[in-house]
């Protein structure tokens, strides 16, 4: 109670008056400090991250469409991206150690943990590069060619007709 009293002494003095607020000029502009504006811009990647849409952003941050693009056009412009040969070593440890701690229940025959080690494993070698897709080619020497250019031969002298002798 005695905080309206207070709000209304203040609206009795003119302080809530907006004929006596001090007029916006290019000098007197409310900003906002950096760590405001770092911290809207992480608030609007983070609800774009978790499914929210542009509109949705800008209603729940009271920004327009284009501020709100304009605001994650920026974040994703300033986030940094590790390079494919980091990024692929981060995760290399981050597979190791789960497979760490893992250890004591594979040892006991768990069969979630045995499936989960497995699928992890397989993450690991698509790290380290050995699928399918990379197989390197075997070599293809001159008796390779010699064999090929054989079996083309033979095959082009089945398609010729006989001719008459």
């Amino acid at each position: 109670m005695a905080l309206a009293g207070t709000v209304a002494s203040f609206a009795c003095a003119g302080f809530l008056d907006p004929s006596l607020k001090a007029p916006m000029t290019p000098t007197n502009t409310p900003t906002r400090s950096k760590r405001a504006r770092v911290t809207r811009a992480q608030r609007v990647l983070a609800s774009l991250i978790a499914g929210a849409g542009v509109d949705e952003i800008g209603a729940a941050e009271r920004l327009t469409r284009k501020r709100t693009e304009s605001i994650l056009r920026q974040e994703l412009r300033n986030r940094w991206i590790a390079p494919a040969g980091d990024f692929a070593k981060l995760q290399i440890a981050r597979l190791e150690q789960m497979i760490l701690k893992l250890l004591d229940r594979l040892q006991d025959g768990d069969l979630k943990a045995i499936d989960r080690a497995l699928k992890i494993v397989d993450r690991l070698d698509r790290y380290h590069g050995f699928t399918k897709a990379n197989r390197v080619p075997e070599p293809y020497g001159e008796e390779e060619r010699a064999r090929l250019l054989k079996k083309v031969n033979e095959i082009a002298d089945r398609l010729q007709p006989e001719q008459p002798a």
